[in-house]
């Protein structure tokens, strides 16, 4: 048992996680994606599992339209193109203008000063819910030294008992600075917003082992947000909900199937048919500060 595991207690009751799933699956939010290609089929697919609908428009004419009638915004750094460029300014400055709630996922903005420029960018120009990325691109985002490789995340940037709390004070400085709650995934995920941190220990590594895994969790994130803002005026309960949800989906599905193709149909079914009992029961998640 991991130092994490000895210390796990069950999600905090303030968090409202039962309401938070129950407004979402009444409500069926519309939630407007502008993501990669690669993962937009997954990310849609969660989304619905989660009980809200996606709407994955990226065309610049028509984002500003779409983005004032959803109820979220997640935006997705993966495979950046002008178009898509254009597409996500269009969309956050309407979805600021109504005070919609955006998630940016900061995806391998470590690997190109293109990436890191139009993320700094968007991050002093918008106003956000959630930031997310693994711990390299939240290190990048808070202008700090890191050490990812393409879209992962380098293992000298890996949370460890050492530095878990001078990460936990980064990204607590990083998401009082930006107004937001700051989500870093990886073997454990960190969760931050300017008054506490979280640390999350579920998950599997079979989520490694098919693509999209990280974009997913940020739709995820994305389809709690109307909920999470509406219920407790912030991001930080939709990100923990999402993290814990797909950590516990993964190591149900890692349990019965036997390789990639079949623990990605089986990571949808425990992601739609995840109840509340297994989330407080199986959730290993520490609060720090």
């Amino acid at each position: 048992m991991t130092e994490i595991q000895e210390k796990a207690n069950t999600i905090p009751q303030e968090l409202n996680i039962a309401e938070i799933r129950k407004y979402t699956k009444e409500a069926a939010p519309l939630i407007h994606c502008i993501t990669n290609p690669i993962s937009i089929h997954d990310c849609a697919n969660i989304i619905l599992a989660a009980g809200a609908r996606p709407i994955m428009a990226e065309h610049p004419a028509e984002v500003a339209e779409i983005t004032a009638v959803a109820s979220a915004l997640m935006l997705n750094l993966g495979n950046i193109t002008d178009a898509r460029i254009e597409s996500i300014q269009r969309a956050l400055k309407e979805a600021n203008r109504r005070k919609i709630p955006v998630l940016l996922d900061l995806v391998g903005v470590t690997c190109s000063s293109l990436r890191r420029e139009f993320a700094r960018k968007l991050l002093t120009d918008g106003r956000f819910a959630v930031i997310k990325g693994n711990i390299s691109e939240i290190l990048a985002a808070a202008d700090l030294p890191f050490h990812g490789t393409g879209i992962d995340a380098g293992s000298q940037d890996a949370i460890s008992q050492a530095n878990e709390a001078s990460y936990c004070t980064t990204a607590k400085k990083l998401a009082e600075h930006l107004g937001c709650t700051v989500m870093a995934t990886g073997k454990l995920d960190l969760i931050a917003d300017r008054n506490q941190a979280f640390l999350i220990a579920n998950g599997h590594t079979a989520l490694s082992g098919i693509t999209g895994t990280g974009c997913m969790v940020g739709a995820l994130t994305a389809a709690y947000l109307p909920a999470s803002v509406a219920l407790a005026f912030t991001g930080t309960p939709a990100a923990l909900l999402a993290a814990i949800t797909m950590g516990i989906s993964g190591e149900h599905a890692a349990s019965g199937s036997k390789g990639p193709g079949s623990f990605q149909a089986a990571l949808l079914d425990e992601v739609f048919c995840m109840t509340d009992s297994q989330l407080q029961n199986q959730a290993q998640i520490r609060r720090i500060g």
